[in-house]
């Protein structure tokens, strides 16, 4: 992985870092990606983008994904999903190692939200329900439930099976951050 000018940013006090790979303002706001690290038996936030398409990459390890308590897929490392506006999420890190989970989503207007989280645990002074507040402005819904959906419409791919999904400039600069 090519990532050494990556930004990280802490979403929450003492919290795990999210690196941002590619910036939404480098590429004209068509999207953006990220990643973070789930140590073992870790997960992430429950979350649900209303506008965002995401595709979630096993950048190291395996991720179980799922919504609530259903499994929407099994990732093996290299192996990614995505996920339409609507759908529910949380990502579990599966298996015996640490998983690196990619994010890439699109437009990628949760890069902005990520960043006023940013801010908020710096000054360590915010609650659950700011960071609620903080998503919502951004059309992203802290839940387990998702919109009308088929697990079964999901499939897994190989992650450079993906990229023509994405758009030409996001896809452009994740094969040389990502490397797939």
């Amino acid at each position: 992985m090519n990532v050494e000018n990556s930004e990280a940013l802490l979403l929450i006090p003492n919290g795990f870092p999210v690196w941002i790979d590619v910036a939404q303002a480098s590429i004209g706001g068509a999207g953006t990606a990220m990643r973070f690290v789930l140590p073992l038996h870790a997960h992430n936030l429950p979350l649900m983008h209303r506008q965002e398409t995401k595709l979630v990459v096993a950048l190291k390890g395996e991720l179980d994904i799922r919504a609530g308590r259903q499994r929407i897929a099994l990732l093996q490392e290299g192996e990614a999903i995505k996920l339409d506006p609507g759908i529910a999420h949380r990502i579990h890190q599966c298996g015996t190692v640490a998983s690196t989970v990619g994010a890439v989503l699109w437009p990628g207007a949760v890069e902005q939200a990520f960043r006023e989280l940013a801010v908020a645990a710096l000054q360590k002074a915010y609650q659950r329900s700011d960071m609620i507040e903080i998503l919502a402005r951004y059309d992203v819904v802290w839940t387990t439930q998702s919109h009308d959906h088929d697990p079964e419409s999901i499939t897994v791919r190989p992650f450079r099976d993906w990229l023509s999904d994405l758009p030409e400039a996001l896809a452009r600069l994740l094969v040389l951050r990502w490397g797939w």
